[in-house]
């Protein structure tokens, strides 16, 4: 199987958006679309085993290890916004719904850093993102976050349809948590995720190679308003 060309559409080494987080807007309509978004798209998912434990809030249950580290890096090609978003967190449960909780999250697109925070009570932090070949640098205003590259995985026996997927996130906080229950439906395809560097601002990896990674591009994504908890 051919490994993955993260390099945008419009040539290799390119820097997307911008490292702000935009004006306020001064009467009138919210400066973002509504919800649900709605996105095609490409998207890498790993996860990172880590050195220390990963804090998780007290309404919430880790969901597995909390030494491992959800990493979701996402291009959004078409659709309601356009942008490329870097998110990390561990994978946590409240009562009978699961999935990731979203601790730090880099895009690098104003309006999406406004409605994200906004609509869903996401942490967006402006970021420029450097793609060349099969690697991305992602960039803050504190300077390097990571780089990451990726590569192909082991090829599967049968070829995968485009399949229905659940993705569900947390946000908010203890008493005003929020669940996101987005969707996609895509090709899931098993591809390698490897950190060239990565930020001391950030969980201490264990290891530079991530123990589960998979793809799913091309994809179709749906992210309704967020439901409280």
């Amino acid at each position: 199987m051919p490994g993955p060309e993260p390099a945008p559409e419009d040539g290799a080494g390119a820097t997307g958006g911008t490292a702000d987080g935009g004006a306020e807007a001064v009467g009138g309509p919210p400066p973002y679309p509504p919800a649900p978004w709605r996105f095609r798209g490409h998207l890498w998912a790993a996860v990172l085993p880590v050195r220390d434990r990963l804090p998780v809030p007290a309404d919430l249950r880790p969901l597995g290890s909390p030494f491992r580290l959800a990493v979701g890096l996402v291009r959004y090609r078409e659709g309601t916004l356009r942008y490329d978003e870097l998110a990390l967190g561990p994978l946590v449960r409240r009562g009978r719904r699961a999935g990731l909780l979203i601790d730090r999250i880099w895009v690098d697109d104003a309006v999406s850093v406004r409605g994200g925070r906004d609509i869903w009570g996401l942490p967006k932090e402006p970021a420029e993102f450097e793609w060349s070949g099969r690697s991305v640098r992602v960039r803050d205003r504190d300077g390097p976050v990571a780089e990451l590259s990726f590569g192909p995985g082991r090829p599967a026996r049968l070829a995968l349809p485009s399949v229905p997927l659940p993705l569900p996130g947390f946000s908010g906080s203890a008493g005003r948590r929020l669940f996101v229950p987005g969707r996609l439906v895509g090709t899931v395809r098993p591809e390698t995720m490897t950190v060239l560097s990565w930020s001391d601002r950030l969980p201490r990896p264990a290891r530079t190679t991530t123990r589960l990674s998979v793809a799913v591009r091309p994809f179709r994504m749906t992210v309704p308003g967020p439901v409280r908890c």
